[in-house]
């Protein structure tokens, strides 16, 4: 199956399989530049469109999606009950709501949901080509420096607890946080070493992905199971085997 990959911001991202698209996570309008938009937009121009939202906060949520995404030919939404709960005043009517450790069929996707140990949910999923998705939302090894030793205890094993069941899903592509500022990357290596996926997205970049050069050497896997990007609406081309 060949795939398409594109960067957008942050850990918006945009798998282009076919006649569908899945994105991830777009962002409110505080965080899209006219660069961001007008890659978004290009990418979904007459696809059928499924995107996923993780959870409520801002970077990782835009309350105007439909209309950021008109230039799709169709769109449905999977979307974390916090977000419903945070916008009551917003019609989810023809959206999938989905809480956290639960199993839904949605059209032609089998998904999974995991909870995450910072807001709303993680995201498995299989489509009807044999494709199989990690999107980690925000869901990280987040072992703060400030923490206590319990606290340390609890997330390392809370994520470890995530890793194991992406690895029993199987999937070919993971996206996962990936953060400078933890000596652990907020897990993104250890994933990805667990998972051995065929193609490793690291995410939660800010915009700020110079230091992404090379990141696969720190994370100890293949450089070409690694999406490097720079700019907005860099794209990879991938041959995933289903």
């Amino acid at each position: 199956m060949q795939v398409r990959i594109v960067h957008i911001f942050h850990n918006c991202f945009v798998i282009d399989a076919g006649e569908n698209c899945y994105v991830f996570d777009i962002p409110a309008d505080r965080f899209r530049s006219k660069k961001v938009l007008s890659a978004l937009q290009e990418s979904l121009a007459g696809r059928k469109v499924t995107v996923f939202f993780s959870h409520s906060h801002l970077d990782h949520f835009a309350p105007d999606y439909r209309e950021v995404c008109a230039s799709a030919a169709s769109l449905q939404a999977v979307i974390s009950d916090d977000i419903e709960e945070m916008y009551p005043d917003l019609d989810f009517s023809d959206a999938l709501i989905v809480e956290p450790d639960e199993k839904y069929d949605f059209h032609e996707l089998e998904i999974e949901t995991l909870m995450s140990n910072d807001l709303g949910v993680a995201f498995l999923f299989s489509d009807a080509g044999g494709l199989r998705v990690y999107n980690g939302g925000d869901l990280a090894c987040w072992d703060w420096e400030t923490a206590s030793q319990n606290e340390l205890d609890f997330t390392r094993s809370f994520f470890r607890s995530a890793v194991d069941r992406v690895v029993d899903y199987g999937v070919q592509i993971a996206f996962s946080n990936v953060d400078r500022r933890l000596e652990s990357l907020a897990g993104g290596g250890e994933l990805a070493r667990a998972v051995k996926p065929q193609v490793f997205v690291p995410t939660h970049s800010f915009g700020r992905t110079q230091w992404l050069q090379g990141i696969h050497e720190r994370m100890g896997i293949a450089e070409e199971n690694c999406f490097i990007y720079r700019r907005i609406g860099d794209v990879q081309s991938y041959d995933i085997q289903v």
